[in-house]
């Protein structure tokens, strides 16, 4: 949090710069000269310098690295990109990443509804919780149950990078990527600790702990536990999270942080999944299923994960270049059972039940290390970025099932004795070694041209021992090029091409082994920021053709669809329109469509789960009348998706209604409430077939009381 300083020094104007930890950044306002000749100072504003890392602090031109791995305005990179800061997490009272995305152009967060362990979103019509999601600029790669779950209590900020991203990160969705940047040593002495509740019996405490010792060396304690119940879970769970960080300067100018974190999960699963569309979407004769209905046995139902991860991130300048390297190491087990609904037995109004059962074991180990400097030639300035990553993906896996005993609809009996499952159908080791070489130019000339261009090259291994066996080679040179005009008034058009590629793990149904993705994208768009207000306005016109797409259709038909395209047109608005007055608006309306399959009856038509219009609108009022409060309205309306493939079984739109209000108080005390869904619409998030529907969440009021100090 910004401090503010009054500074009289005699004649020595440059030692309060000097005097800064680092990190911080000084800004003031007309020095005044005595009669006497000193110098006073007037009032000095001290800020963290975040280098496209720190706090966002409500401003829509903080700088991002998520769109060009080195540190620019969001106006500057030719793609769309949108940030969400911590403040905005804990007006939300989030208690996941996914829940927050509602008012962000072109993503569509939460499509499975609740669900506490995973973070689920598409973008730009493509699903991105299995290649895009990063933390730091490093992957978190996930396949099957293998992975990591990041909780929004150790996030600053989440960067949104819509569009293709493999110039900069290699194997990824074409739709885009979510970048969460880490909580970091701040370099000023703070404290933040809070509890809350919500009414599904949620409740949660948090500390955030800043601290500088007389050495120079910042660090930062972040933790929460949180009790998890509600959406007809049989028991309340348990979630856990403690991240500790530092940061400090050697003796030779090297900034080193180190960032750790330990997560745990101990929980069941909830209702509300798995559900047939007659039912749910369609009343049957039994009328609607409930939606807290739960599809699992109370003596067979867990979910427990365990979660490291130690991340290093390394800047150093020599001379006219900077060297920047980021390593992570991690570690995570889930070991998880559930019997799922199967789908609907009209004859007894009851549902079919799968019994399942996986444990996952995920070792990760990645590196991203690049060297930046700026020269002049040809008339031009020359931003020059030349970048190494490495990575090393391992997933030690076993998943088994086999079909359960009937669960009634009116009168569910939990209890029944199961069958034991079968033997394992997956049961192995799968590895995912990649290294990719890339180079970035970003040049300025003339008056305010930007020219932005990427070359690429990956190599990616895939190999898997057990059950199944495959092995796979692939290699691919991405690239971009991009160009803007920034003009006096804050207008910044711009237009780019980028290709990408997104290397598979697994088998088809036939046996064979998956193909890479490849694409391409075309965008042109426009960004404005008027001159001197904190508003950004920008606008984008896209066209994403993917090749070799994998579709899971249900639980176990897997195939290469062949050619999915999606063409579209967002729109989005963030900032202050009025003193004390700031708005998020967003609109999407996109043309998702399968282009080239095996399967003429899919030809043309929209692939499922996809909602390809939605929108929102957001408004926050700090109340002059009344000090420390400030008040949220906003209104979310999703288009309607289809359930299947051949686009015979459409989920309706729906219109969705958020409220909150916060309140500073006393010295350091802030109450915050906040809603979503707060009419308790009953609704279906999406489907993935006429047998698995998922209804989206249900009203959820909460409220924390935090103390800074």
């Amino acid at each position: 949090m910004p401090s503010t300083l009054a500074a009289r020094i005699l004649g020595q104007t440059a030692l309060v710069a000097l005097l800064l930890p680092a990190g911080l950044t000084a800004a003031r306002a007309q020095d005044t000269v005595l009669p006497s000749g000193e110098i006073l100072l007037d009032e000095l504003t001290i800020e963290r310098g975040d280098g496209g890392t720190g706090p966002v602090n409500g401003r829509v031109d903080a700088a991002t690295l998520t769109g060009s791995k080195t540190a620019v305005p969001v106006t500057e990179i030719p793609q769309s990109v949108s940030i969400i800061g911590a403040e905005e997490l804990e007006a939300a009272n989030a208690n996941k990443i996914d829940s927050v995305l509602g008012y962000v152009a072109g993503v569509q967060g939460a499509p499975y509804g609740f669900d506490s362990d995973t973070n689920w979103h598409f973008i730009r019509g493509f699903q991105t919780t299995a290649t895009g999601v990063y933390q730091d600029g490093l992957q978190h790669y996930s396949y099957g149950f293998g992975g990591y779950y990041i909780d929004p209590f150790l996030v600053e900020r989440i960067e949104v990078l819509r569009g293709a991203a493999s110039v900069l990160y290699g194997g990824s969705s074409p739709g885009g990527l979510l970048n969460y940047v880490s909580k970091t040593p701040t370099g000023i002495d703070e404290t933040e600790a809070e509890i809350g509740v919500d009414e599904e019996g949620r409740a949660w405490t948090g500390l955030d702990m800043n601290r500088v010792t007389d050495g120079g060396l910042a660090y930062r304690l972040t933790g929460k536990v949180e009790r998890v119940d509600g959406n007809g879970a049989f028991d309340a769970g348990f979630h856990g999270v403690l991240a500790p960080s530092l940061s400090f300067t050697t003796d030779d100018g090297t900034d080193i942080t180190v960032i750790a974190s330990y997560t745990k999960v101990d929980e069941d699963h909830a209702g509300g999944s798995w559900l047939p569309y007659v039912g749910t979407v369609e009343a049957g004769d039994f009328g609607r299923i409930d939606r807290d209905f739960n599809t699992s046995e109370p003596s067979l139902d867990w979910y427990e994960r365990e979660q490291f991860m130690v991340t290093g991130i390394i800047s150093k300048d020599f001379g006219a270049w900077t060297l920047n390297s980021t390593t992570r190491a991690a570690w995570s087990k889930v070991d998880e059972s559930a019997p799922y609904g199967n789908g609907l037995d009209d004859a007894t109004d009851s549902l079919f039940r799968l019994l399942f059962a996986q444990t996952s074991e995920t070792t990760a180990l990645l590196n991203d290390t690049r060297a930046e400097t700026t020269l002049t030639a040809g008339g031009a300035e020359h931003r020059l970025m030349f970048g190494i990553d490495s990575r090393y993906f391992e997933l030690d896996q076993e998943q088994a099932f086999n079909f359960g005993t009937n669960l009634s609809i009116d009168d569910p009996d939990y209890g029944q004795p199961q069958p034991d499952l079968f033997a394992p159908y997956i049961d192995g080791t799968t590895t995912q070694q990649g290294v990719g070489l890339y180079a970035q130019d970003q040049i300025r000339w003339g008056d305010g041209w930007i020219a932005t261009l990427n070359l690429r090259h990956d190599w990616v291994w895939t190999e898997s021992e057990g059950l199944p066996e495959f092995e796979t080679d692939d290699s691919e040179t991405t690239w971009r090029a991009g160009i803007a005009k920034e003009f006096a008034n804050g207008l910044t058009p711009y237009a780019s091409y980028a290709t990408y590629f997104n290397p598979q793990i697994g088998t088809l149904t036939n046996g064979d082994p998956q193909q890479a993705e490849t694409g391409e994208q075309y965008e042109i768009g426009v960004k404005w920021q008027p001159t001197g207000r904190n508003l950004l306005v920008t606008a984008a016109l896209f066209d994403i053709t993917r090749d070799n797409v994998v579709q899971t259709n249900g639980i176990f038909v897997t195939e290469q669809l062949g050619r999915v395209s999606s063409r579209g047109f967002e729109i989005e608005a963030k900032g202050e329109v009025a003193p004390g007055l700031t708005l998020a608006a967003a609109y999407t309306d996109m043309d998702v469509e399968i282009e080239k399959t095996n399967d003429a009856t899919t030809e043309g038509k929209t692939p499922f789960s996809v909602i390809d219009r939605f929108a929102s609108l957001k408004l926050t009022w700090d109340v002059p009348q009344a000090e420390g409060l400030t008040l949220t309205g906003g209104v979310r309306w999703l288009g309607d998706s289809w359930a299947d493939n051949q686009n015979t079984l459409k989920v309706p739109s729906v219109t969705l209604y958020d409220a909150g209000a916060s309140y500073d108080f006393a010295d350091g005390w802030k109450a915050n409430l906040a809603v979503t869904n707060l009419t308790d619409e009953t609704y279906v998030s999406s489907c993935q077939g006429a047998s698995y529907c998922f209804y989206g969440d249900g009203r959820r009021a909460s409220l924390s009381l935090a103390r800074s100090f």
